[in-house]
């Protein structure tokens, strides 16, 4: 029993300090978990990442399971996203970061067109350019729509990034942003802290109860 307990207070403890690493190195992902079909992401991540996103952002549901949008799910090892995907319905679009945020930038990507992302140094695309992203189409050739195929794309930069603007022809969808590096973070490190509390301190309890006994 007591091996059991001080196996999974060490398995707590090493979460939370993975996501006390993250943090300290500013890296955020952006699952988009929460967000309803159809729903602007706007100002839903003010508060716990200090990020917001312009009017042109909006978050779809797969047709396949009642969504309002026909795309194929973002599918990583085999398993489907069953978070939506956040599509632009502008010709321009920006995310801004009040906190900034280093290192590079990483996400993915479906769009039968060719669009541009720019990291900017200040808020709503300006200041000096950090980075550029050529994003090239990669679902012209979807059957019955787009949105059929994902593209992993990520780019490292110096300096501290205020902003970023997307812009093309309007229909580019994202799914899994992550701030912070330029490859993908997975899990999203509030869902983890979340897992990693709860675990602690449910086997803190046992343990108390434990030892009582």
């Amino acid at each position: 029993m007591s091996r059991a307990v001080s196996s999974a207070l060490a398995v707590s403890l090493w979460i939370l300090l993975s996501v006390s690493f993250a943090h300290a190195n500013s890296v955020d992902l952006l699952a988009f978990g929460g967000l309803k079909d159809g729903q602007a992401v706007a100002n839903y991540y003010q508060s716990a990442f200090g990020v917001t996103f312009s009017s042109g952002f909006i978050a779809y549901m797969p047709a396949s399971v009642g969504g309002s949008v026909n795309y194929t799910p973002l599918t990583i090892n085999g398993i489907a996203n069953v978070n939506p995907a956040v599509f632009i319905t502008s010709a321009t679009g920006s995310i801004n970061i009040a906190n900034g945020f280093t290192t590079g930038l990483n996400f993915f990507y479906t769009s039968p067109f060719q669009e541009t992302v720019t990291v900017w140094s200040g808020a709503n695309g300006t200041g000096t350019v950090l980075a550029t992203i050529a994003l090239s189409g990669n679902d012209g050739n979807c059957a019955g729509g787009s949105g059929c195929n994902w593209s992993d794309i990520g780019i490292s930069f110096k300096g501290t990034a205020g902003s970023v603007t997307f812009s093309g022809t309007p229909g580019l969808g994202i799914s899994d942003l992550t701030l912070g590096q330029g490859t993908t973070a997975l899990p999203e490190p509030s869902s983890i802290y979340l897992l990693g509390t709860g675990l602690f301190g449910l086997c803190a309890s046992q343990l108390r109860r434990f030892i009582s006994a």
